[in-house]
């Protein structure tokens, strides 16, 4: 279980079905693309529905960070778009979020489905972790709309990410994310 969260919301209930976009995104300093709140919006509806369908053919741990995608997914959008985040930061979270919406990528999406997400996650946990280091909490907690501690979710992702994703997929991430000065693990 992803320390920290154990008060994850159940896959039912309107508190988390009917969590909008626009809601969700109320805190945001500038309105982001609708193209990002409809991402957002399908983002959640899938994750939701294969929890519900598949979730026990899942571990504890891949479904409590498949829940966690829309909000890390949220907070890339804030982060890109906030303007007081140093430009080489942007810069990488953007990378990270294009790489968020490619459906192609180590695990993809458009095969898998939301299973597809576990790289996306860790590579922003890992991502997010060294670009801000200790300075984390200065720009996320105007941005961080999820229910726990994000430093603590960012720490489980990485040290779960060999679990979540596998050694052989871990390896490749690791080796991608290292290409651009990005640390996994270790």
């Amino acid at each position: 279980m992803i320390s920290g969260m154990d008060e994850l919301p159940h896959a039912e209930g309107p508190e988390v079905t009917e969590a909008p976009s626009a809601a969700a995104l109320a805190q945001s300093a500038e309105p982001p693309h609708e193209e990002l709140l409809g991402f957002y919006d399908r983002l959640r509806e899938r994750v939701l529905h294969a929890v519900e369908r598949h979730g026990g053919r899942f571990s504890e741990t891949t479904v409590e960070a498949l829940l966690l995608a829309p909000d890390l997914f949220l907070l890339l959008v804030r982060l890109s778009l906030d303007r007081r985040v140093p430009p080489r930061a942007r810069a990488l979270i953007a990378g990270t979020l294009a790489y968020f919406v490619l459906p192609t990528d180590l695990l993809p999406e458009a095969v898998l489905g939301p299973v597809g997400y576990l790289d996306d996650l860790v590579l922003t946990a890992a991502v997010l972790s060294q670009v801000f280091g200790g300075e984390l909490e200065t720009y996320t907690k105007v941005h961080w709309s999820g229910t726990h501690e994000l430093t603590r979710v960012l720490e489980r992702i990485t040290t779960s990410a060999d679990a979540l994703l596998g050694a052989g997929l871990y390896s490749r991430l690791k080796r991608l994310l290292a290409r651009h000065g990005v640390k996994l693990g270790d």
